[in-house]
């Protein structure tokens, strides 16, 4: 009776304060993404885990750094290379035209957003991410403690045999997760840089961006492409007409083609081990169940099923 009291309270706890857990569920995924390189660098640093914790942090700053100017150096050309002032007046200007032309062509109306509720949710989203990388490296410099005491919780409710079920299920299912979290993070990155890349050079305007947004979209297998081929195709319609929408999308085409046929399979492929067929249906399935946030889910979901499947299916 007592251990279901706790379970309901502590199920409770983290109901009543998700929002605020945010930045705890920073810090597991950027542990999981992050553990393999820490343990790798601990090993060539004789074991000494601070270190390697910091190296690791350092190496991820660093090549941030450079696809923040790999990027930057693209906006350049289509924004501005003067001033931060000339950069926002480009940027409103460029507002300021394309809302106009969707009044005129399509009757679209768009507001002019909010720059209070702009920087709040800008600088919200800086500090829970701020805060989660802090866990994280928390999370990686006393791994061994928190297993730990993942175990003797799970030993605190469960038996003998359950646990170690449990315990084998979770560190499997937990590798599924990361293996898949790393694998998008690359893969979304190579795609946005690529998307970018040729729009630019198609002249399309807001192209970085646009790319980025491919890049964020095909976190979500087969549909994402699509989501990424709108914006593209509809600023190079209202910047050059059929003709630049056409090739846009195009452009973004082949490079789906190349991340499916070659990044994809090497990447995420063999993170989760699933038939492509099985991807597809559980990425439908989930879409029509739950929309965009539930398709972003679905096939780390469906490699834990698997995982699921394939004890119950060795236990028989």
């Amino acid at each position: 009776m007592l251990k279901a009291v706790i379970i309901i309270f502590i199920l409770g706890a983290i109901i009543l304060l998700r929002h605020g857990l945010i930045p705890l569920a920073i810090g597991i995924a950027v542990a999981a993404v992050l553990d393999p390189y820490v343990d790798w660098l601990a090993e060539k640093l004789a074991g000494r885990r601070l270190a390697a914790v910091f190296l690791a942090y350092v190496t991820v700053l660093a090549a941030s750094v450079l696809i923040i100017l790999g990027f930057a150096d693209l906006i350049a050309g289509r924004i501005t290379s003067g001033s931060l002032k000339d950069a926002m007046d480009t940027l409103k200007d460029y507002y300021l035209e394309y809302s106009g032309v969707l009044s005129d062509r399509f009757g679209i109306s768009l507001k002019v957003p909010d720059l209070g509720r702009l920087l709040q949710s800008f600088g919200g989203g800086a500090a829970k991410l701020f805060i989660g990388m802090i866990a994280g490296a928390y999370l990686l410099l006393d791994k061994d403690y928190f297993l730990r005491l993942g175990n003797k919780t799970m030993h605190l409710f469960l038996n003998q045999k359950t646990h170690g079920i449990v315990r084998e299920l979770l560190l499997e299912s937990g590798q599924v997760i990361a293996d898949f979290l790393r694998g998008v993070f690359i893969d979304s990155v190579i795609v946005a840089f690529l998307s970018s890349l040729i729009l630019s050079l198609l002249q399309v305007d807001f192209s970085v961006f646009i790319g980025c947004f491919a890049g964020i979209a095909n976190v979500i297998p087969y549909f994402g492409p699509i989501l990424g081929m709108v914006p593209a195709a509809a600023s190079a319609f209202l910047s050059g007409g059929l003709s630049k929408a056409l090739m846009a999308a195009l452009a973004l085409f082949a490079v789906q083609q190349i991340e499916s046929s070659f990044i994809y399979p090497k990447i995420i492929g063999k993170s989760t081990g699933l038939h492509p067929l099985f991807v597809l249906a559980s990425v439908s399935a989930a879409g029509s169940a739950g929309g965009v946030p539930a398709m972003i889910l679905a096939v780390p979901a469906a490699g834990i099923v698997k995982v699921l499947l394939c004890k119950w299916a060795e236990a028989q």
